[in-house]
């Protein structure tokens, strides 16, 4: 039996009357968690999502099942904040494959989830996770050198190559300002310019590492007010 602390992102039906839950555990990485006879069993409730919870589960294989469950806390959700957090499960679900191991993944899932709630900065926290996420994922990026090695001018302009990183844009196509660059890796706080470029910069790179899959979400976040 092992114990954890997890975040369910993922809830699909299983058979007749069971839930598959795709989660983060602490110290695990991404598991998948069988929740047997949940939708029969009118003493027992399913799991939900954004809800931290100790658990209980058994099985050697990749998948697991749930055996015990409590709620640590709720996380009161906007429902601007509610939305975002699906974008976030996306992007888990399209970049972690299962029984993915990975060192800080729960604990990236949990404070970026607390400080969408705290923050007035929404498409500034949704920079933070995306990066976070693709670091933590294994994806090579890189803000404050550009791919020879040398920093980051403020006042030149950079196109971005995946997996190698900026180079000085010699021609007028997709570029984006050292500012920018700078603001992502955490160097300088963000301007509405720099915040409006870094976003078509991560939505680039999100697009590049997922493909060819599409992220329905993203439609959803185009009527809300960030």
């Amino acid at each position: 039996m092992v114990t954890s602390n997890i975040y369910i992102f993922k809830t699909t039906p299983y058979r007749e009357s069971s839930n598959m839950y795709q989660a983060v555990a602490k110290g695990h990485g991404k598991i998948t968690l069988i929740h047997k006879g949940i939708k029969t069993n009118k003493k027992r409730n399913a799991l939900e999502l954004f809800t931290p919870y100790k658990v209980n589960w058994s099985g050697r294989g990749n998948i697991k099942f749930l055996r015990e469950s409590e709620s640590v806390e709720i996380i009161n959700l906007s429902n601007s904040q509610n939305i975002i957090g699906m974008y976030y499960n996306e992007l888990m679900f399209y970049l972690t494959t299962n029984d993915y191991h990975v060192e800080g993944l729960y604990e990236h899932y949990d404070i970026s989830l607390r400080r969408l709630v705290k923050s007035k900065q929404l498409l500034k926290e949704i920079n933070n996770y995306e990066i976070g996420l693709l670091i933590l994922t294994g994806h090579y990026l890189i803000f404050d050198t550009d791919s020879n090695d040398n920093a980051i001018d403020i006042n030149k302009k950079y196109s971005y190559i995946p997996d190698f990183g900026p180079k000085i844009s010699t021609n007028l196509g997709e570029s984006y300002h050292g500012e920018t660059l700078l603001a992502m890796s955490g160097n300088l706080p963000y301007t509405e310019l720099t915040l409006k470029e870094s976003r078509v910069l991560m939505k680039r790179l999100i697009d590049y590492y997922i493909q060819p899959k599409n992220i329905k979400t993203r439609e959803i976040l185009k009527y809300i007010s960030l």
